[in-house]
C-alpha cells in the first residue's frame, strides 16, 4: 500500500511537470526509492556470539529472536519426560559509526527430563545434561541476560558489559548451537571449562578480539567469577584463544586452541571433594582445542578436547568428535544432520572421594552419544523460518559409575526464528 502511494505521487509529479529535466526525474525516482527502503527495509545479520537467529532492521534499530519448544523422554527407571519452552529477544542499536549497543532478553518455562541418573558436573555446576537450551530460571519472568556495548577499531573488536563468555570462546561450526545442532551440553561447549558467571554463564566482563588477517585471530576475555557484581575482581574467570581459519582441500576449516583460569567459586558441592572447604578459593586451570573442517561440500568433521585440574573438578579430561552432514547431499539443501560421541574421564581425587563414601563404587568413563536431524520447513534456512528436529541421546556409565544403568533420551525440538 505504501509503495503504491509513493509511486502514484511520483507519477503525478512527472505528468504535472512535462518540462522536468531528465536529471530531475532521476533524482525524484531515487528519493522515492529511498523512502520505500526506509519503510520496507528488512536486512539479515547474525547475532553476536554462537546462538544464531535473524536480525530485522528498521531505522537502525535491529530486532530478532527465536522460540524453542523441546519435549524429551527417557528409558531410565523413575525418569519423567517433560516439555521445556524458551524464547529470546535481541535488540541492537548503532552507536556512532563503529559502535553497537545490545540487549538480550530470555524467557524459560519447564525444567526438562527429571529423574535421570546423576551425570558429571563441572565445578561451576554445569552438568553434562540432556538439554543445553535450559536456563537456570523456570518462571514467567523476562530476564535480561546480556547488556553490552561493542566497538570495532579496524582490526580490533571490544565488547564490555554483561556478556556470555560461551558466545566468544570455544566456538565450533558443527557443535555449538543448541537451537540448531546438538542438544546435549557436552556437544555445545567443552564441559572441561569452568566458565565464569551465573549458573547460565552470564557475567560482567570484557572481551577483545584482534584480527590481523582473515586466516588468524586472537581473543582475550576477563569476566567476574560468579556474575553477581559483588567483589567483582576477587575471583575472576580469564580466557585466551587463538583461532586459525584454514582452507584445506579448498574447503573451510577452523582450528582453535585456548587456555583459561578460574580463581575460586561459591559452591563446592560439584567439586572433586565437597567436604574440602579449601576448594572455595582453589584456582582451576585448563586448556582445550576445538576444530571443524569440511571434507566435501556436504560432509564435515569436528573435534573438541579439554583438560582441567583433577584436584578441583570431578572430571579432568574430555574428548568428543563427530560428523556433520548438510542436506545438499540428499536434495534438501537447508536440512542438517549430526552425530557426536564424547568421553568424560573421572579425576583421581573425585574417585577417591566417592570410594570413601561407598567402598563398592566402581569408577569408569562416562560415554555419551547423540544423533539429530534438523528438518527445515517452508524454505527455512539455518537462521530463519521453522525447523523440526528429532533427537536421540544415549549415555553409558552416567557420572562415571560403572554400576549405573545406561539410558536413552529421545526428544523433539520445534524451533522458530523471527
Amino acid at each position: 500500500m505504501v509503495r503504491k502511494m509513493l509511486m502514484f505521487l511520483a507519477g503525478a509529479l512527472f505528468f504535472a511537470s512535462p518540462a522536468l529535466a531528465e536529471s530531475e526525474v532521476d533524482a525524484l525516482k531515487k528519493r522515492v526509492q529511498d523512502l520505500e527502503d526506509k519503510v520496507m527495509a528488512t536486512e539479515p545479520a547474525g547475532e553476536l556470539g554462537h546462538k544464531l537467529h535473524p536480525i530485522h532492521s528498521l531505522y537502525g534499530l535491529k530486532v530478532g529472536g527465536s522460540v524453542t519448544l523441546i519435549g524429551q523422554g527417557s528409558s531410565a527407571d523413575n525418569s519423567k519426560g517433560d516439555l521445556a519452552l524458551s524464547a529470546d529477544l535481541v535488540f541492537e542499536s548503532p552507536v556512532g559509526e563503529n559502535g553497537t549497543a545490545v540487549l538480550v532478553f530470555d524467557i524459560v518455562k519447564g525444567s526438562g527430563v527429571q529423574g535421570l541418573p546423576g551425570l558429571f558436573a563441572g565445578p561451576n555446576g554445569s552438568a553434562t545434561g540432556t538439554n543445553a537450551d535450559l536456563e537456570g530460571f523456570d518462571n514467567d519472568g523476562v530476564h535480561l541476560t546480556q547488556a553490552y556495548y561493542e566497538h570495532v577499531y579496524e582490526t580490533l573488536t571490544v565488547s564490555v558489559g554483561q556478556l556470555d563468555p560461551t558466545g566468544y570462546f570455544d566456538a565450533n561450526d558443527f557443535a555449538n548451537n543448541e537451537r540448531a545442532q546438538f542438544l546435549a551440553n557436552i556437544f555445545v561447549n567443552n564441559p572441561a571449562i569452568e566458565f565464569g558467571g551465573t549458573e547460565n554463564f552470564y557475567s560482567p566482563g570484557i572481551r577483545a578480539t584482534f584480527v590481523p588477517s582473515e586466516a588468524f585471530d586472537v581473543s582475550l576475555g576477563a569476566f567476574e567469577g560468579n556474575g553477581d557484581y559483588a567483589d567483582a575482581f576477587d575471583k575472576p574467570f580469564l580466557m585466551a584463544e587463538a583461532n586459525l581459519n584454514l582452507s584445506l582441500m579448498d574447503r573451510d576449516g577452523h582450528y582453535r586452541l585456548y587456555y583459561w583460569m578460574r580463581q575460586g567459586r561459591d559452591d563446592i558441592s560439584t567439586t572433586a571433594n565437597p567436604n574440602d572447604a579449601t576448594l572455595f578459593d582453589e584456582t582451576n586451570t585448563g586448556f582445550g582445542v576445538s576444530f571443524d573442517q569440511y571434507l566435501t561440500d556436504s560432509l564435515g568433521v569436528w573435534f573438541r578436547a579439554g583438560m582441567q585440574d583433577e584436584k578441583v573438578a570431578q572430571f579432568d579430561k574430555f574428548l568428543a568428535a563427530g560428523v556433520h552432514v548438510n542436506g545438499g547431499a540428499f536434495g534438501r539443501v537447508n536440512d542438517r544432520a549430526g552425530f557426536g560421541y564424547g568421553v568424560t574421564l573421572m579425576g583421581q581425587d573425585y574417585e577417591d572421594y566417592l570410594v570413601s563414601q561407598d567402598p563398592a563404587f566402581a569408577s569408569g568413563a562416562e560415554h555419551y552419544a547423540e544423533f539429530y536431524y534438523n528438518m527445515a520447513l517452508a524454505h527455512a534456512d539455518d537462521e530463519a523460518g521453522f525447523h523440526i528436529t528429532p533427537d536421540i541421546q544415549y549415555v553409558v556409565a552416567p557420572g562415571g559409575d560403572e554400576n549405573a544403568d545406561s539410558f536413552l533420551v529421545y526428544g523433539l525440538r520445534l524451533q522458530a526464528f523471527f
